[in-house]
């Protein structure tokens, strides 16, 4: 008789690893990360003059005034796929990690 091999779950778990660490690396360098954060912080140059012109006037000023304002949309077919693919890609992330902390702790415990 032959033996079966046995799943050897510390190199899968390392896999899964390496690819969340390349997966959030790679993120982080291409500024996905940033533009999550600071989405709804944009301040134009043409809204900052209008801040300073109305700090000099010495008019009531409202942050929200000035920021959040809309950008022309440049997307494409292409972009507006890629964005739908980041957008699984971060749900599927972010379950994954919550699933693996849940194993971890069933492993430990």
């Amino acid at each position: 008789m032959e033996k079966k091999k046995k799943n050897n779950w510390f190199l899968k778990l390392i896999g899964v690893l390496f690819v969340i660490y390349l997966s959030l690396t790679i993120a982080i360098n291409t500024g996905y990360y940033e533009a999550k954060v600071n989405e709804k912080t944009i301040i134009t140059e043409e809204n900052m003059k209008k801040f300073e012109e109305d700090v000099k006037n010495g008019k009531e000023i409202d942050i929200n005034d000035y920021i959040g304002e809309t950008v022309k949309d440049y997307s494409s077919n292409t972009s507006k796929a890629g964005i739908k693919l980041a957008k699984v890609v971060e749900k599927f992330m972010a379950e994954g990690i919550t699933d693996m902390v849940d194993i971890l702790k069933k492993l430990f415990t």
